[in-house]
């Protein structure tokens, strides 16, 4: 493992990043309501997450279309994540200069019980403030994503089946996967145990190894505190047709707690996928994002603020 510029191994070699393809967005007409109080701001951000998201789409080649991404439905649906962002969660970037501008492999810590808003906190982050933006890709449980109206809007903002195939296909296309190595396991944790990390599965690993893309830590500071985990009844889990089934006292609605996103240094693997070498890689990964997740604890001065 290496942490900086990568290294080269015949056994894994980095595919070089496709040259960026060329997205246009067609200017519209302004309409009576974009003149209206407030609509007129919301017009303005709505433009500016079109001329992001374009520029971040450009970088897979070929485009996320293939996976059921949906131009028109995402700018959208980004808009209001963005909304979200800014004034809701009121998220906080640290280290995003560190995310590199070829193929990306994210892992983050998850804390989110009911509904994953900090996959969306940290998709609408390398989309408004990563230079050049960046359009990631969550890696979600087939279960999640097969729900008719979540699983719909998902794809349409470009989720994708967690499955290493695809994962892969993403990243020799130059775009950005963002995965949860902890799975489902992270949302049956109780709250008095909050930011002490799962398990990791090794699937992430596999594929950084087969694709040579980098690995960059997120640590996600404020998730655990939005929805508290009070029950996981399995009979509500069977009748959802889910993984799990969180309740939380909040029910859907997350409470405005400031989020913290931390971005640590690209890390490289090389070498053969052999299960000792991929258990260590995967242990190495889940010791630094650890450190990351708690230094980020440690940083912040209050849940809210």
């Amino acid at each position: 493992m290496t942490a900086g510029r990568p290294t080269r191994s015949p056994l894994a070699p980095a595919q070089p990043s496709p040259a960026p393809r060329i997205v246009t967005v067609a200017r519209r007409r302004r309409r009576l309501w974009h003149r209206l109080p407030g609509f007129a701001a919301l017009a303005l951000l709505h433009r500016r997450v079109e001329v992001r998201l374009a520029m971040a789409a450009a970088f897979e080649s070929p485009p996320p279309e293939r996976f059921g991404f949906q131009f028109a439905h995402a700018a959208w649906l980004f808009t209001v994540t963005a909304l979200l962002h800014r004034w809701y969660f009121r998220v906080e970037a640290h280290g995003i200069e560190h995310l590199p501008a070829g193929p990306v492999l994210l892992v983050a810590n998850h804390g989110s019980h009911v509904l994953a808003w900090d996959g969306a906190m940290i998709v609408a982050t390398c989309l408004m403030n990563a230079d050049p933006p960046r359009l990631a890709h969550g890696m979600a449980e087939h279960r999640l994503m097969s729900l008719p109206f979540l699983g719909a809007a998902a794809r349409r903002i470009g989720a994708v089946d967690g499955v290493r195939a695809t994962c892969e296909e993403i990243l020799r296309a130059g775009g950005v996967t963002l995965t949860f190595p902890e799975g489902v396991n992270a949302l049956r944790k109780p709250f008095r145990e909050r930011y002490r990390l799962c398990a990791f599965g090794e699937g992430f690993m596999h594929v950084a190894l087969a694709t040579g893309a980098p690995i960059v830590p997120v640590a996600v500071v404020g998730a655990e505190e939005e929805a508290p985990l009070i029950f996981n009844p399995p009979w509500l889990a069977r009748l959802l047709r889910t993984p799990v089934a969180p309740l939380s006292p909040t029910l859907f609605v997350p409470l405005p707690v400031k989020h913290r996103l931390h971005f640590g240094e690209p890390l490289w693997f090389d070498g053969p996928a052999t299960p000792e070498r991929v258990t260590q890689h995967v242990a190495s990964v889940h010791s630094t994002l650890q450190t990351l997740v708690w230094r980020g604890v440690a940083e912040r001065r209050h849940t809210f603020f």
